[in-house]
């Protein structure tokens, strides 16, 4: 629960008489716990959590990451859910990976007492804020990329005159891609005014592959491994000039949740001279998912090579068969306002019929198409699958499905439902 009353911090439980009824909770039941997705009264379309499948895929991760003697930040963007929070923060994760401020803000509110802002930071009243929470003992960092964003933070920071400095990693970055310096020069020029400013802590070094893939002839590992070889030379070069705080163990961190092995094996190689700490930031190993992850990451099913651990889907969404207009066509009521469709579209898993009968896998079928309220899926003429069933899809990038949703059910593998995991995105 977050530390914040529920109605002056606009966390509503799941049943408050003053919020609307969250989507695919059932119509009539107030339980919180003990319903069925599959009760009558169950308005579909509805999102679940597969309780086992996130405690095996939890299970993973803190193994791989005590194996391999590395931290773990996982971005919490990824749901936004102080309840799985709180599961990540059970499992003694270093902090919890932000993108914005207000996401840091949210986190705070919900007992998280450290967070890396994986982002830069440059709006004077953010910079004021997060200064004011480190005071009152929050624990929060963020990036650095340029000249300009060093000089913002000396800026507000010296109207403020914190007790201490305020902790930057400088980011190295992709051409063309999201934020970071391109070059291991830029990066020492705007590392070297951190280290100098009397207001900032130069703390690591930091970067993000997840964006990468093959390049001509070069595989996709062989790109990202250069990648976050540059983020070692940049690092080595500081350290070597005596730029990080010697107050602080400097910190390489990187790591989406497809390449993250590859930031274990290139960042534990890098002599800084001192100790440091290597922390990955994996946000989807905790529902894993059916489609671009599950074939991309190393602990995938369809990915791994060599590595005793395993991933695996813990997210699915339920909708109901609408309609077989053509002999070939199923209609089904789960659309974009549902599901994610960035990466791929939804993979049919299983299949409940109407008449109450158990859950089962479900024959060859696609889904093709995804209108806002609708999917698409194309059958074969003979495919036993009528109006009224149910069908469970395995999606693709949880964190666009974990934005559609306030509410998602943590169910049992007969999907009866155990907790409740809000979101607040």
């Amino acid at each position: 629960m977050c530390s914040r009353s529920a109605k002056g911090a606009g966390l509503v439980p799941v049943h408050d008489d003053d919020a609307p009824r969250p989507k695919g909770f059932p119509l009539r039941a107030e339980g919180r716990t003990g319903w069925s997705i599959f009760d009558n009264d169950v308005a579909y379309p509805i999102a679940v959590l597969l309780r086992s499948a996130l405690d095996h895929n939890r299970a993973t991760m803190r193994a791989f990451c005590l194996r391999n003697g590395v931290d773990h930040a996982p971005h919490g963007k990824t749901t936004m859910s102080p309840e799985l929070f709180r599961m990540q923060m059970d499992d003694g994760v270093w902090a919890i990976t932000a993108a914005t401020t207000w996401q840091a803000m949210v986190m705070r509110d919900c007992g998280v007492p450290r967070v890396l802002i994986a982002n830069e930071v440059v709006s004077p009243g953010e910079i004021e804020w997060l200064a004011g929470a480190r005071r009152d003992g929050f624990d929060v960092t963020c990036y650095v990329d340029s000249l300009d964003g060093v000089a913002v933070f000396d800026q507000v920071l010296g109207r403020l005159q914190p007790d201490r400095p305020f902790p930057v990693l400088v980011e190295v970055g992709i051409p063309g891609k999201r934020a970071g310096v391109r070059t291991t020069e830029e990066g020492l020029t705007v590392a070297g005014a951190a280290a100098s400013s009397a207001h900032l802590s130069l703390t690591g070094v930091a970067g993000f592959e997840g964006l990468l893939g093959a390049r001509g002839d070069r595989s996709a590992i062989k790109v990202v491994d250069a990648f976050l070889d540059q983020i070692v030379d940049l690092a080595c070069e500081v350290a070597g000039r005596g730029w990080f705080d010697p107050t602080a163990e400097p910190i390489l961190t990187a790591g989406g949740s497809a390449y993250f092995d590859r930031v274990v094996a290139r960042f534990s190689r890098a002599d800084l001279g001192r100790p440091h700490r290597v922390v990955i930031r994996s946000g989807c190993y905790l529902t894993h998912d059916d489609g671009w992850l599950h074939g991309t990451s190393r602990l995938g099913e369809t990915g791994r090579t060599g590595y005793p651990e395993h991933l695996i889907p813990a997210i699915e969404v339920w909708g109901t068969v609408l309609s077989r207009p053509e002999p070939t066509r199923a209609i089904v009521g789960v659309g974009r306002r549902d599901v994610s469709f960035d990466a791929m579209l939804p993979v049919v898993k299983k299949v409940r019929r109407r008449d109450g009968s158990a859950v089962e896998a479900a024959p060859p079928m696609r889904t093709v198409a995804l209108n806002d309220q609708h999917a698409f899926i194309d059958v074969e003429e003979e495919t036993p699958l009528a109006v009224g069933d149910l069908v469970g899809l395995g999606i693709s990038h949880p964190c666009t499905t974990f934005d559609k949703w306030r509410a998602i059910p943590i169910v049992e593998g007969d999907y009866r439902v155990v907790s409740v995991a809000r979101t607040l995105f």
